[in-house]
């Protein structure tokens, strides 16, 4: 399997972790590229960006619908071994839900980030308030999980994603690249079976979310912060794909305080 591997090296004397991000549900590398990974270069970090199969420059776009959180987690367990070093791994969505499974195998890292993160109690809550609060997007996610992304109203999908109206660049950048959803893997996120490790097996850990996310409420992040004994960060006006959006700062700069504080070197 050939994977996407984005990175950028440290543009600044180098700090002592090195960083993966791992994307949600229908993208790719390409989500990082527009500012987190430049930023966190600019600090000192080696940062990298996966693509997991079936998604963006990788392979296996074919299969993606059958791909399952275990084949995901086997992709980071890659990316990992590919940079070397002690990494943390920072993982958004459907990621972050990958990066719980990839510890609950086993897996290795200095410390995560999960970012309006599938909570590990999975996603029944969060898609149960959502039909109460925004039924047609609950309508246009059950959609997309039986007939493809393709087959879905981009205007619905398009205001749960952002916490405001995107550019019209931004836009045609985000829908031009999406992937078809990884079905299976998405169905797992709901809990039915278990997909996250057990509190004390998770290395240092930091919780962000977003106040505006439909997809991840607050009450979510809180109650993984709650099940892994961590704090939970709430990005003011956030959106779901705030990585993209432009009050992206605002996600990334509490994240680079956070691993300044547990791992050491000025942010």
């Amino acid at each position: 399997m050939t994977l996407e591997l984005v990175r950028l090296p440290a543009a600044a004397p180098e700090k002592p972790v090195r960083l993966l991000f791992v994307h949600g549900i229908c993208t790719g590398a390409w989500v990082w590229r527009q500012s987190f990974l430049p930023y966190f270069a600019s600090l000192g970090y080696d940062a990298s960006a996966l693509s997991l199969r079936g998604h963006g420059e990788s392979k296996g776009r074919e299969s993606v619908r059958s791909l399952s959180l275990g084949d995901f987690a086997n992709d980071v367990e890659w990316a990992v071994n590919e940079i070397g070093g002690p990494v943390v791994v920072v993982g958004h969505s459907l990621g972050g839900g990958v990066v719980q499974n990839y510890i609950r195998r086993g897996g290795r890292a200095a410390g995560v980030v999960l970012m309006c993160a599938a909570p590990p109690h999975g996603l029944m809550r969060a898609s149960a308030e959502l039909f109460i609060r925004n039924p047609a997007l609950f309508r246009e996610l059950q959609r997309v999980l039986e007939r493809g992304i393709r087959n879905a109203n981009l205007d619905i999908i398009e205001d749960g994603l952002f916490a405001e109206p995107p550019s019209p660049q931004l836009r045609r950048l985000f829908f031009e690249r999406m992937d078809d959803i990884a079905e299976t893997a998405s169905r797992q996120l709901y809990g039915f079976t278990s997909f996250a490790p057990l509190p004390w097996s998770m290395p240092k850990l930091m919780v962000l979310g977003c106040e505006k996310d439909e997809f991840v409420p607050p009450a979510d992040v809180r109650l993984t912060a709650i099940y892994y004994g961590a704090r939970s960060v709430i990005v003011k006006g956030g959106g779901h794909a705030i990585m993209m959006d432009s009050n992206w700062r605002d996600a990334a700069e509490p994240i680079a305080g956070w691993l300044d504080r547990e791992f050491g070197g000025g942010a």
